[in-house]
């Protein structure tokens, strides 16, 4: 491709030649050139003499499709007053095009200009977000794969954080829940960060999303037992085995892996916790607030109406029921504890993904597996398959490498679904 200048030089040395008298084809051949090219700048030249020679602007004289300059205004003031949060209807919202985009729509703007649009007007008045980078040169990792209503459920916890109170401030903790598919969430508030508050956040949860395929949670000691037996099992673990549910522990370390509940976590925190809660009461409501919000009200970017027929989480659930597992109505722990209130253990399977250390080892419930030094630095999925009482391990491919025993000095009952 010629340069600019280069350009310029062929356009003024084929008019010296024609003004010499050299015929068109003969210029053509010496300049590569076509005979429109030729004839254009010699009109050109006709017309203007040297100057005309010079390139002209492309950019169109009218732009019929342009946005106006007082809906670009009004973009550019519904993001400032989406940030501020100090209006009711910005309490909830976030910031972002789809957000701005339902409040033109709802002030009957014409017309509603479309998502890309209102991104290139908020980068033009600098309120875009920068995207981040993308990240390399990781080993394969064995994510889950989540294609159907209810195949998986990310679930982490927010904590502690504190409320102050008119005497002495309160501490308290939050578990969010978050289904992959169709985006669904359940919020639950509590005073201590035990198993019990795990297996109340589980069942609430599975009232609202229904009982998932695989439930994945990070590494809170109040849910993997804490490793103080080595082939311990705990309330959280065995009432995902009850219900026919496979858990799914993240690697140690990794919160990114639960990353769809992670961005919850700080819509959740910016929305809720930003507001005077005085009591912990207070704040169940707040929270309530925005999960009936966020369900009801927010569209969402996941979902389109032409795929999803809805753009909102609450919808999409109700049309999507039958394609969940629900516990039954009268479902209750009470007939499964024994003496000491523990829950049994069910056919399953209990999963942890770690990633081979130095020695070659991956660690479970406090007891070393050695995997071999080969696999140092590769991720490994162990899958814990209770009615054999094996713990096999796979490799990123799901190649099986090693199985392991994992004896369970108890009886293993069916599950209930």
């Amino acid at each position: 491709m010629s340069r600019p200048d280069d350009e310029l030089e062929d356009r003024r040395q084929a008019i010296r030649w024609y003004r010499s008298g050299v015929t068109y084809t003969t210029i053509c051949e010496r300049l590569r050139r076509s005979r429109p090219w030729l004839a254009k700048w010699v009109a050109r030249f006709k017309a203007q003499g040297w100057p005309g020679l010079t390139s002209r602007s492309r950019r169109p004289r009218r732009l019929r499709r342009r946005l106006p300059a007082q809906l670009a205004a009004r973009i550019v003031a519904l993001r400032t007053e989406l940030e501020a949060h100090q209006t009711r209807r910005s309490r909830y919202r976030g910031v972002g095009a789809l957000e701005i985009q339902e409040l033109l729509r709802a002030e009957r703007r014409r017309p509603v200009p479309s998502l890309r649009t209102i991104e290139r007007v908020l980068r033009a008045h600098g309120c875009g977000r920068r995207r981040r980078a993308p990240t390399g040169g990781s080993p394969p990792y064995p994510a889950p794969r989540a294609t159907r209503a209810g195949d998986l459920v990310q679930t982490d916890l927010v904590g502690p954080r504190y409320l102050r109170g008119q005497r002495r401030a309160v501490r308290f903790y939050s578990l969010h829940s978050i289904a992959v598919v169709g985006r669904g969430t359940w919020t639950s508030q509590h005073r201590y960060k035990t198993s019990d508050a795990f297996c109340a956040h589980f069942l609430g949860s599975w009232g609202h999303l229904g009982v998932p395929r695989v439930s994945q949670l990070d590494n809170e000691m109040a849910a993997t037992g804490g490793g103080r037996h080595a082939f311990g099992l705990s309330a959280v673990v065995r009432l995902h085995l009850l219900v026919g549910s496979h858990l799914l522990f993240v690697p140690p370390g990794e919160p990114g892996r639960n990353q769809l509940v992670e961005a919850f976590n700080g819509l959740w925190q910016e929305r809720v916790l930003t507001l005077e809660h005085p009591t912990l009461r207070h704040l169940h409501r707040a929270s309530h607030g925005y999960w009936r919000f966020y369900h009801e009200r927010k569209p969402h970017r996941a979902l389109t109406v032409a795929h999803e027929g809805t753009r909102f989480l609450g919808e999409w659930l109700r049309l999507h029921r039958c394609q969940l597992r629900w516990l039954p109505p009268d479902f209750s722990l009470a007939p499964y504890r024994g003496r000491r209130g523990q829950l049994p253990v069910a056919r399953g399977r209990v999963s942890w993904i770690q990633r081979v250390d130095a020695n070659g080892r991956i660690s479970i419930n406090a007891r070393p597996y050695l995997i071999g030094t080969r696999r140092t630095g590769e991720y490994v999925q162990a899958i814990l398959f209770t009615h054999r009482q094996r713990l096999v391990v796979y490799a990123a491919n799901r190649r099986r490498l090693k199985a392991f025993p994992f004896p369970i000095h108890e009886p293993v009952i069916d599950p209930v679904l």
